[in-house]
């Protein structure tokens, strides 16, 4: 085995946590028999291990691992030990009709029976009930309303990790769907915390008041040791559902002063007096953190239903934790993300009572209702760049995914401890290799490292991509709809990017800026890339594309409204845009679960051909597409499935395509535009030069995509065929003419920087080297004004902004990620042949 390290992405462990994370493997490295007859180990621990990934041979491209560990733990070089065989003590198990976690911390029972209104019945620590009940609520017309159970399984198991997936959907009075929701428990051993991972599904457009989960925590002892505490910006605050102090009894009132820092407090005969005016307190029952914008937050209580809300306080960004407990202990709750994906809530009922009632809002009913209406009753396809002249607005198909963390106490919680325990959630732990090691395994293809590329032009990249990272917060893209996503195209005379105009508004994947960031960080190992790639992948693998109903593997393209374009395409869905997180995260289910939706997506195609507005084509199962973007998602598609299970049916779909495309007239240069049959998989030729554009075939990822396929299916007349696609973009508008017999000229071949890729791959056989950097250096050729921190100002408008007057995320996408790859392809030296001889 060659050397491999791992090391923590950010920040160590701030309290014991369990972490699960992917390594990659050169090819031919790891059999699968010496990965079944060995152990893993990191820090000389075991993990829990399995197979995500597969190379071309069967031998392992990547494995997912699971581990706990300790505070501030360091990790150090990954080893493989032979097997010692032992009875596997699995966390969960089937019984009990319905599905039993014991983790040696705690107990779970997930009901298969019943009313189907409980996803967790209890979780018991030593026999004792520390949380019941545990539920799903959406508000509809201000009435709150039950989910019903329609699922549960065990997804993934062992001695270290089990993951709890269940489904569950809302009904109206007629029985029609309102909401789904698939939510996945994840419980590492010996672990008081464990991980909800809850996906909503949208089937209406009915405007939504709230989305919650709720669930009963017992309690016991006095009112004046029933505590919650809400960690704030950056500490805990702590009241007790009554308050030892009177009017006479302040100063001098140790049990006061006690109960201020949220310690549980013992009293004796000598507080008898300041106990009876005690006693005649209000007892305070019910409390709200709400956080309204991204900005603001506010807490508040309340002694009983029907009374007064009274203010405690407010603040700018909460991190969206609870805690409620008495002298035996107690439960936090905190929703990830809480103030990006605001408004979202924590509400508690009942402090005062038997068992009081947590209820974490993912939308909080405190807000305006979710709406899903689009901006306006028409289409602006000739203003607006919206697509095509068709109004299909709609989000009905659509999910969001978010995260929410408990930890069970056993006894009274110290701020200190759920401080920590909020902060480690914020970024929990992870585990990632070195930039070296992601590279020259070739898991993701060929990419160039920093001290690779031009220093100057390096430093550029990272002007742009902070300039992302800073403007997220200067232009306020949070919320539970939006977080994650960025504006396509900026408007120098506003000041602000043109959020109202629908072709130009959300970047909705649109010139694959997730693909750029995450081979950033790969090649830079920088955390805040990570964790800005992290989060536009959880946002456009959900909101930008449809899971379900009539455009189900489809996505919408950039909208003033995420689901507002009527171009719904193959594209904004492709494998190639997630999978990425896939493999880094260790198999993030959810994600998982999204790749396999679109192994097939070439039916999502039939009743919406993306070339509709071009070609009407009558024959049953044949569709006109073009070879990128449209094809190269598909390709993604499938080359993604069989990396991931070993299928060569889904290779078999590839390589019908490309035997098609090598008898075209004119190979990959033929099109754009094909007709594609839905059954067998054949392309066929329809012209070269028609509609479509060869600056689409390659803007979409395709290089990435087809050159990483290059080197997986070792065919030489594929590689020749790309070779040639990226010489011919190379070429003098005179020579274009000449070599395509007079099909194809400038005019066909707008945006040659978005070719600098593969135009790279090219370069010993076609001597493009010049010319790649040419586009990468002139402003006038590559899009971006250098040096770019010259073009940077400030501004006044409703606020004070900086801004960039010529930015495009599309450019700036296109140019980092052709800067990345195509210098990893020059200083390889790779040798393209131009005839595909054997």
């Amino acid at each position: 085995m060659n050397e491999l390290n791992l090391k923590w992405l950010d920040n160590k462990p701030k309290m014991k946590t369990g972490v699960t994370w992917g390594i990659p493997w050169n090819r031919g490295e790891l059999s699968q028999e010496k990965f079944s007859q060995s152990e893993i180990l990191v820090a000389n621990k075991l993990t829990q291990k399995k197979i995500l990934a597969y190379w071309p041979d069967g031998s392992v491209k990547w494995t997912s691992h699971a581990a706990v560990f300790d505070v501030n733990e360091e990790v150090n070089q990954v080893s493989l030990e032979a097997t010692t065989k032992s009875e596997t003590v699995f966390i969960a198990n089937e019984k009990f009709n319905g599905i039993f976690i014991e983790n040696g911390i705690f107990q779970v029972f997930f009901p298969k029976h019943g009313e189907g209104k409980n996803i967790i019945d209890y979780v018991k620590v030593n026999e004792k009930y520390s949380l019941k009940n545990l539920r799903l609520v959406s508000v509809f017309d201000k009435v709150p309303m039950s989910f019903q159970l329609t699922n549960a399984e065990i997804e993934d198991n062992g001695p270290i990790k089990a993951v709890i997936r269940c489904d569950l959907n809302l009904l109206d009075h007629i029985g029609k769907i309102l909401q789904s929701v698939t939510i996945r428990f994840k419980f590492y051993s010996q672990l008081s915390k464990f991980e909800i991972q809850h996906t909503l599904f949208i089937h209406s457009d009915k405007c939504c008041d709230g989305v919650g989960l709720f669930f009963d925590v017992p309690l016991e002892g006095e009112n004046w040791n029933r505590q919650i505490k809400f960690v704030g910006e950056n500490q805990v605050y702590c009241e007790a559902s009554q308050l030892l102090i009177s009017r006479r009894h302040y100063e001098k009132n140790e049990a006061y002063k006690h109960q201020t820092k949220g310690q549980i407090v013992t009293l004796d005969e000598s507080d008898g007096a300041m106990l009876s005016h005690a006693k005649k307190n209000a007892v305070w029952n019910n409390f709200w953190l709400n956080q309204v914008t991204a900005s603001s937050f506010e807490i508040k209580k309340q002694t009983k239903e029907g009374y007064s809300r009274i203010q405690v306080g407010s603040g700018n960004r909460s991190k969206g934790a609870v805690y409620v407990g008495d002298g035996n202990g107690g439960v936090t709750i905190q929703i990830d993300k809480f103030w990006q994906k605001y408004p979202s809530g924590i509400e508690v009922a009942g402090l005062s009572e038997r068992s009081c009632t947590m209820k974490a809002w993912l939308w909080s009913p405190e807000a305006q209702p979710m709406e899903f209406h689009h901006y306006d009753s028409e289409s602006h396809m000739l203003s607006a760049y919206e697509g095509m002249d068709e109004f299909r607005s709609t989000p009905i198909g659509i999910a969001n995914t978010s995260s929410l963390f408990v930890n069970i106490a056993t006894k009274p919680a110290f701020n200190n401890e759920i401080l920590a325990f909020a902060q480690e959630n914020i970024h929990p732990a992870h585990l990632v290799c070195l930039p070296q090691d992601y590279k020259n395994s070739h898991v993701f293809g060929t990419y160039s490292l920093p001290n690779e590329t031009n220093s100057y032009l390096e430093h550029q990249m990272e002007i742009l991509r902070e300039f992302y990272f800073d403007e997220v917060e200067q232009r306020d893209w949070y919320g539970y709809w939006n977080f994650g996503d960025v504006m396509h195209t900026y408007d120098k005379y506003r000041h602000q990017w043109r959020y109202d105009l629908g072709g130009y508004a959300w970047q909705n994947t649109e010139l694959v800026p997730n693909i750029w960031l995450w081979l950033e960080f790969l090649r830079s190992g920088d955390a805040k890339t990570y964790y800005f790639a992290e989060a536009m992948t959880r946002h456009t693998s959900e909101v930008d594309q449809y899971h379900f109903g009539e455009y189900k593997g489809l996505g919408s393209r950039h909208n003033v409204m995420h689901w507002g374009c009527q171009a719904k395409e193959a594209r904004i869905s492709m494998a190639g845009l997630h999978r990425y997180y896939y493999y880094l995260s260790g198999g993030d289910e959810r994600i998982g679960e999204i790749l396999e939706q679109v192994k097939d997506n070439e039916y999502s195609l039939k009743n919406l051909p993306p070339m509709r507005e071009f070609f009407n084509v009558e024959e049953e199962d044949i569709i006109p597409i073009r070879t990128g973007p449209d094809w190269a998602a598909l390709v993604s598609n499938w080359f993604t499935q069989w990396e991931r299970t070993g299928d060569k049916k889904y290779l078999n779909k590839i390589l019908t395509g490309i035997d098609s495309i090598k008898k075209m007239p004119d190979r990959l240069l033929s099109g754009p535009t094909v007709l594609m049959n839905m059954e067998t998989k054949e392309l066929s030729y329809m012209g070269t030069g028609n509609d479509g554009g060869y600056h689409m075939i390659i803007s979409f990822g395709a290089p990435q995509v087809w050159l990483e396929l290059a080197e997986n299916i070792n065919d030489e007349k594929w590689n020749a065929m790309l070779a040639e696609f990226g010489w011919f973009y190379s070429l003098s508008n005179e020579e274009k003419i000449k070599e395509s017999g007079s099909k194809l000229d400038d005019k066909h071949f707008a945006w040659p920087m978005f070719a600098a890729t593969i135009m790279a791959y090219a370069d010993s056989d076609y001597h493009t080297r010049n010319r790649v950097n040419e586009l990468l250096v002139k402003s006038n050729l590559s899009g971006i004004p250098l040096p770019v921190e010259k073009t940077m100002s400030t501004v006044e408008t409703y606020k004070t902004i900086k801004e960039m007057p010529w930015i495009s995320t599309n450019v700036v996408s296109q140019w980092c990620l052709n800067l990345i790859c195509s210098q990893g392809y020059l200083s390889e030296g790779l040798e393209a042949k131009k005839d595909g001889s054997d």
